[in-house]
C-alpha cells in the first residue's frame, strides 16, 4: 500500500494535501482513476506609475483553470495528464494561454513506474529539478504567494516543465528525498537573436544534442513530504522542516527560448517563459573577450538552495516560513547571469492567515562581449507583498487578497503597485 500511495503523490501537483479527488469507478480493485479540478478567478487593481496618464487598471481573468486526470494500475504503474488555461482572459485576451496563441495547453504529462517502495521512474513532460520555492503545488500556497517566476530563468521550459526522464524517491527512512534525471533543454536550435555577437544568426545552441542534466536533493529534518509538488502551508496538524539543493547543466545551452506572442491591438507581450525574450526567438549568449564578438554558445548552469519550516501550533494555529536562493549562469555577458532570492512568512489563526513575501533578482555587472559596458539592469526585479487568506475549507475553498509592489529594471525607478483578489476551488 505504501508503494501505491507514493505513486499517487503525482496528484499533489494540482491538489494540495487538503484537497479531495473525484474518484471514477473502474470496476477493478487494481486500477484507480481520479479527476481533479483547480479554478482560480482573479481580480486585479494595478496602479502603474511607469505608464503616462495611466492611474488604475482593472483586470478580471482566470489565473488558472486546470483539469487533471491521474491513475494507478497494479500498485506500480501510474500516469497523470493535466491541462491548463493560465492567465486566461488577462487584458481581455481569451485566445491566448501563456502566450502560445492557444486556448489551453498540456501542462504536465507523466508516465511512471514504481517497482519498489519509495523508488519511481518518471517520463514525459515533467517538472525540472529545482528548489522548493519553484516547485509549489499551484493550490497549496499561502494566500496568492506563488512561485517567483521572475527568478526562474531556465533555458527552454514551459511553466518550469520540460520533456525528460527522472528517478525520484527516498532514502534513509525518508530522511532524504531526491530527483535526478535528464531533460531536453535547448536542442540544436538556430539562433535568431543574440547577445555578445555583432549580428544574430550565429552558431546553433547545443549542436550535438546533449541533454540537460539536473538533480534535486531534500533533507527532511522534521516530518516528510511525499508529493510531486509541495505546499507552503499544510493545514494538517503536522510539523515539517527541511533544506534542499538543486542544480542544472547543459553544454552550449545558454539560450532563452521565447514562446510568447503579442495579442492583436495590445502592447503586452505574453512571453512566459521567459519574461523579456522576444516572441518566437531563441536568444543565445555567445562567449568571447570584451570588444570581440563571441563565436560559441556559452554553457548553461544553475545552482540553488532553500529552507522550509511549517510548525503546527496548539489552538488551531500554524506558522510557516521559507527562503530560497538561485544562482543562474549563462556566461559573463548575459543579463540572465545573476542571483535571485525569495521568501515568505505566514501565521494562521484558525481560518485566517496574514502573510508577507518578497523576491529579488540581480544580474551580474560583467562586461558584455563586443562592448566595454556593464550588463543592462533591464532584467533586475524586486517584489514586496503582504496579504490575507481566508481558508473557508482548507486549500479546497479559500479567498485571498494581496497588496504588492514590483520594480522592474532600475531599482530606483517607479514601482507598479497592485491589489490582487483571488478565489479558489480545488477538488
Amino acid at each position: 500500500m505504501k508503494r501505491i500511495a507514493f505513486a499517487l503523490g503525482l496528484c499533489a501537483l494540482l491538489a494540495s494535501h487538503s484537497a479531495s479527488a473525484i474518484k471514477v469507478p473502474t470496476g477493478s480493485d487494481d486500477i484507480n482513476l481520479n479527476i481533479n479540478l483547480l479554478l482560480q478567478p482573479r481580480f486585479e487593481f494595478t496602479f502603474d506609475r511607469t505608464t503616462p496618464d495611466k492611474s488604475v487598471d482593472f483586470d478580471f481573468y482566470l489565473r488558472r483553470a486546470r483539469i487533471q486526470v491521474s491513475a494507478t494500475a497494479y500498485k506500480m504503474f501510474s500516469f497523470m495528464i493535466q491541462t491548463d488555461n493560465s492567465n486566461w482572459g488577462r487584458a481581455g485576451n481569451l485566445a491566448n494561454n501563456q502566450g502560445n496563441g492557444q486556448p489551453f495547453i498540456i501542462q504536465d504529462l507523466l508516465v511512471s513506474f514504481t517497482p519498489i517502495e519509495d523508488f519511481t521512474i518518471d517520463t514525459g513532460l515533467i517538472l525540472e529539478p529545482g528548489i522548493r520555492i519553484g516547485s509549489y503545488s499551484a493550490s497549496g500556497g499561502q494566500g496568492i504567494v506563488e512561485t517567483p517566476t521572475a527568478l526562474i530563468l531556465d533555458n527552454n521550459a514551459k511553466g518550469f516543465r520540460e520533456m525528460g526522464a527522472q528517478l525520484r524517491g527516498f532514502l534513509l527512512a525518508r530522511r532524504i528525498h531526491y530527483r535526478v534525471g535528464i531533460w531536453e533543454g535547448v536542442h540544436n536550435q538556430a539562433e535568431t537573436a543574440s547577445t555578445g555577437a555583432a549580428v544574430a544568426g550565429g552558431p546553433a545552441a547545443n549542436p550535438s544534442g546533449k541533454p540537460m542534466l539536473g538533480g534535486h536533493v531534500r533533507f527532511n529534518i522534521i516530518g516528510e513530504e511525499t508529493g510531486y509538488a509541495f505546499n507552503q502551508m499544510y493545514l494538517d496538524g503536522k510539523t515539517r522542516a527541511s533544506v534542499g539543493f538543486a542544480t542544472q547543466f547543459q553544454k552550449h545551452g545558454a539560450c532563452a527560448v521565447g514562446l510568447g506572442v503579442t495579442p492583436a491591438g495590445s502592447s503586452i507581450t505574453t512571453a512566459v517563459p521567459p519574461t523579456g525574450v522576444p516572441p518566437n526567438t531563441t536568444v543565445c549568449n555567445l562567449t568571447g573577450p570584451v570588444s570581440t564578438a563571441g563565436t560559441t554558445v556559452a554553457d548553461y548552469k544553475m545552482f540553488a538552495g532553500d529552507a522550509f519550516f511549517d510548525a503546527a501550533l496548539p489552538g488551531d494555529m500554524e506558522f510557516a516560513v521559507d527562503f530560497g536562493i538561485y544562482r543562474w549562469d549563462y556566461g559573463d555577458n548575459s543579463t540572465r547571469t545573476g542571483v535571485g532570492y525569495a521568501g515568505s512568512v505566514g501565521f494562521r489563526f484558525g481560518p485566517i492567515e496574514p502573510v508577507i513575501s518578497g523576491y529579488r533578482y540581480i544580474a551580474d555587472d560583467n562586461a558584455q562581449a563586443g562592448t566595454a559596458a556593464g550588463v543592462s539592469r533591464a532584467t533586475d526585479m524586486r517584489k514586496l507583498a503582504g496579504g490575507l487568506t481566508w481558508y473557508m475549507k482548507g486549500h479546497q475553498t479559500k479567498i485571498s487578497a494581496e497588496v504588492n509592489s514590483i520594480i522592474t529594471g532600475d531599482q530606483k525607478g517607479p514601482a507598479v503597485n497592485a491589489i490582487f483578489i483571488q478565489t479558489q476551488a480545488a477538488y
